[in-house]
């Protein structure tokens, strides 16, 4: 090892003992900690919000919140786990898609049901608004212990990625194993286009993949690339039928004990962190496809005729809804989204 690689190395190794160094001081001066835990890694929209957020809340409180940040799993390993340390106030903040979420409220997969949104100012608009902040207080009254602070992205959109199948109608999904989330709403959708539904965790979807477990899944070409499943998937029919939100979550345990004080510069940070993850998600669009492209990969855009024809092969999913979880949330939804679209399609 020659000399400059040698110090190179000795650098790297000071630096890092001195910010783990800083780190744990401003641990233990501070009066409060914030523990930021997800399953996605550290190369990921989720992270890229999260560390927006302790940059935001740390510059604002001084040296009065130190705010950790566990991605990978390294916290939790697994949604069920996240969810319990929430409510126990073990940990601060968590988030979940709207599918992750449908196990303890169900009625949130109304968020979910596809070709809702035209474009991402509309899902944004609506995220934003008077829909998100009723859902999160009936999650409040229901005693869950979750207090819903804020909508970003984690991903981008859902679409159909798949092996060797390539989609142009709902009939070419017809007895294809197509992976969803634990999602009654998600597998429905799926069985409703001919598809078997294969609801797996996040981490097990490259296996399957590779073992030919499954046919295809319903992701987007971020998630794709960035797990590398386009070692394994060859086409991609990008019809963006779901929009893929995150729902940021604090401990209500953990936020009813938070000086009142600190409490505006956590929500504050919370605004920020849903900018940068949406943010993040549209800058690795691009990337992300011609990443795709290089690798052999196929995309097929939607045409309208295309997405006409699944929002007509899904419409049943609506009436699927209302069976279980009633009209109400369909009707706020269906409102919501026509308020959004009035507005000049969301922009503001």
């Amino acid at each position: 090892m020659s000399n400059p690689l040698v110090m190179r190395v000795l650098l790297a190794v000071i630096l890092a003992v001195c910010a783990v160094g800083a780190f744990l001081a401003r641990a233990e001066r501070a009066e409060v900690t914030i523990r930021i835990a997800f399953l996605a890694s550290n190369d990921d929209e989720d992270y890229v919000g999260a560390m927006a957020f302790k940059q935001s809340v740390e510059a604002a409180a001084g040296s009065r919140v130190a705010v950790q940040v566990f991605p990978s799993g390294q916290y939790c390993g697994s949604e069920r786990e996240c969810i319990e340390a929430l409510q126990g106030g073990m940990l601060e903040m968590h988030q979940t898609t709207f599918g992750g979420l449908a196990a303890l409220f169900g009625p949130a997969q109304a968020l979910d049901l596809p070709y809702t949104f035209a474009d991402d100012a509309v899902a944004e608009c609506v995220m934003d608004g008077p829909l998100l902040a009723q859902m999160g207080d009936a999650i409040l009254e229901q005693g869950l212990g979750l207090r819903l602070m804020a909508v970003g992205n984690t991903g981008g959109w859902r679409s159909f990625a798949t092996t060797r199948q390539r989609i142009q109608s709902p009939a070419d999904l017809a007895r294809l194993r197509i992976r969803t989330l634990p999602s009654a709403l998600e597998q429905e959708m799926v069985r409703l286009l001919g598809a078997s539904p294969t609801p797996l965790p996040w981490s097990e979807v490259y296996y399957a993949l590779s073992a030919g477990l499954l046919d295809g899944t319903k992701n987007s070409v971020q998630d794709v690339v960035g797990m590398k499943l386009h070692e394994h998937v060859r086409f991609l029919f990008v019809d963006r039928h779901s929009y893929m939100g995150a729902m940021w979550w604090y401990s209500e345990r953990q936020w009813q004990a938070l000086p009142a004080d600190l409490k505006p510069i956590v929500a504050e940070g919370f605004r920020v962190l849903a900018i940068a993850t949406r943010e993040a998600a549209a800058a690795r669009q691009g990337p992300a496809f011609a990443a795709f492209r290089a690798s052999g990969g196929v995309v097929d855009e939607v045409t309208p005729e295309q997405r006409e024809a699944f929002r007509d092969a899904t419409r049943g999913l609506r009436d699927w809804y209302e069976r279980r979880y009633g009209a109400d949330w369909l009707k706020r939804l269906d409102a919501a989204v026509a308020a959004c679209e009035t507005n000049n399609g969301g922009r503001r």
